[in-house]
């Protein structure tokens, strides 16, 4: 039976939401402090607090708007890159997933960024393959999020889910398994290894059990 990518991806990040308090009048400042912002860094300080709200509030339309804003402001050239990843980020709100990808693919190719944004926007782009259901894809960025960040748990997640859904449970299993022991027992990576191993019960082995082929390709510490 094929899974339901609503119900499989995502109420990741419903389980992974916390319930912020957002201080009465935050919105309102920030977005006075936005508009009285003289420098680049001024401005993506009040931007980042002001998405906080946005994405807190389901506001993600708003976010883009005020991201739009500042796309062509030469101040944020050397946020060029930030600010489209931010972008991804509102629209994966929206569940507009191919508008995300566009977003992180072109904040992906702007030249000025830091390493941890190259690996979060590669992480994500993977991510948003796996709702579009390009599983091929979506596991080649995750493996490609994984060599410039290996300690990524999303990463592995997400090639995680994309190998489950081309049937290589072993391998799914490990990487499910490699993602709750970086993340330290997050709730997503626990939910999917805890599905994985009740939808194949005597197919996901015994961790002494497992490949060693498998064991070297992902380099499992127990």
């Amino acid at each position: 039976m094929p899974l339901n990518m609503k119900e499989e991806l995502y109420m990741d990040a419903l389980r992974e939401s916390v319930t912020y308090c957002i201080p009465a009048g935050l919105h309102d400042w920030s977005v006075k402090a936005l508009r009285r912002a003289m420098t680049g860094d001024e401005k993506i300080r009040a931007l980042e607090t002001l998405l906080k709200v946005c994405s807190a509030e389901g506001c993600f339309w708003e976010g883009l708007n005020a991201i739009d804003q500042l796309i062509g402001d030469p101040d944020m050239a050397e946020h060029r890159s930030r600010l489209l990843f931010l972008a991804g980020e509102m629209s994966v709100g929206l569940y507009e997933y191919d508008k995300a990808t566009g977003y992180y693919a072109r904040s992906l190719a702007c030249p000025i960024r830091t390493k941890n944004q190259h690996i979060a926007t590669v992480t994500k782009l993977g991510f948003c393959n796996l709702y579009r259901q390009d599983f091929k894809g979506a596991g080649e960025w995750s493996r490609w999020a994984i060599k410039l960040g290996p300690g990524s748990w999303e990463a592995w997640k997400n090639l995680g889910v994309s190998l489950e859904h081309q049937n290589q449970i072993e391998e799914a299993f490990l990487a499910y398994f490699k993602a709750v022991f970086l993340s330290r027992g997050r709730v997503v990576p626990v939910m999917h290894l805890t599905r994985l191993s009740q939808r194949h019960p005597g197919v996901v082995p015994d961790v002494g059990g497992l490949r060693p082929k498998i064991y070297r390709e992902y380099c499992i510490i127990f």
